[in-house]
């Protein structure tokens, strides 16, 4: 009866917060650079929700680490961790980078708005070589290996 109730709640877990989670994880990084557009030919800064995504998702996925019997969503699924684990770190480096290109635009000068986007722009190069990197020295394996 315990195991049957561990895996139903793993399930719900699944299909409520983490589906979100993983949608989430999917589309950000295909909306950078329609944000990132938008921003450039308004001339103004966006909602900044940087913090906000990264502090959800992490928490989701953070829980979906910690509670053994959420877990087994890793077992179950296991391309699910390096997915979660490589998508997340490219969601706080993306969101980052649009922080940086909002405070950029948050006056109406074009040095600024140049500076700014430059500013972006390699930092978007320089973390995903630190994530390349990282990954590559430690490459991500299923959960629990």
């Amino acid at each position: 009866m315990r195991k049957i109730l561990g895996s139903t709640m793993a399930f719900v877990y699944l299909i409520f917060p983490m589906s979100f989670i993983l949608l989430i994880l999917l589309v950000t990084p295909l909306m950078f650079f329609s944000d990132v557009s938008a921003i450039r030919t308004s001339g103004f800064a966006g909602p900044d929700t940087a913090l906000s995504m990264i502090g959800v998702s992490g928490l989701v996925i953070g829980i979906s680490l910690l509670v053994p019997v959420f877990r087994r969503i890793y077992a179950v699924f296991p391309w699910l961790y390096p997915f979660v684990k490589i998508f997340f770190v490219g969601m706080v480096i993306i969101n980052i980078a649009l922080s940086i290109l909002n405070f950029g635009y948050q006056t109406g000068s074009d040095t600024r708005h140049t500076l700014f986007f430059i500013l972006m722009i390699v930092f978007v190069v320089i973390g995903r070589l630190g994530m390349s990197f990282y990954f590559h020295r430690n490459p991500v394996h299923e959960e629990g290996e």
